[in-house]
């Protein structure tokens, strides 16, 4: 397991959390299959907004340039960003 850190400024992450707050985000239990549906207490962004699109892409082209990720990982490829938030009582 590989730690990245320094993914985003802190600027850029202040703007991700303003961009979130304009996301829809919906049950993560609609996400969940079987026996994850009894534990899982989230809500999941839809990313399929302009504003989640925009969210994502800032997030993939971060970790795309780390040089962490560069030197270490050299993906040919990114699976699909989840957002996902908990509030009190929350988790997984």
């Amino acid at each position: 397991m590989i730690s990245v850190s320094g993914v985003l400024t802190a600027e850029t992450l202040s703007e991700l959390r303003s961009s979130a707050d304009q996301l829809v985000w919906r049950d993560g239990q609609q996400t969940a299959g079987g026996a994850a549906r009894l534990v899982k207490r989230n809500q999941q962004a839809d990313l399929s907004s302009r504003a989640g699109a925009r969210l994502s892409a800032t997030v993939l082209q971060a970790l795309d340039k780390h040089p962490v990720v560069q030197a270490a990982a050299w993906p040919k490829r990114f699976s699909k960003l989840i957002l996902s938030r908990t509030g009190t009582g929350g988790g997984y």
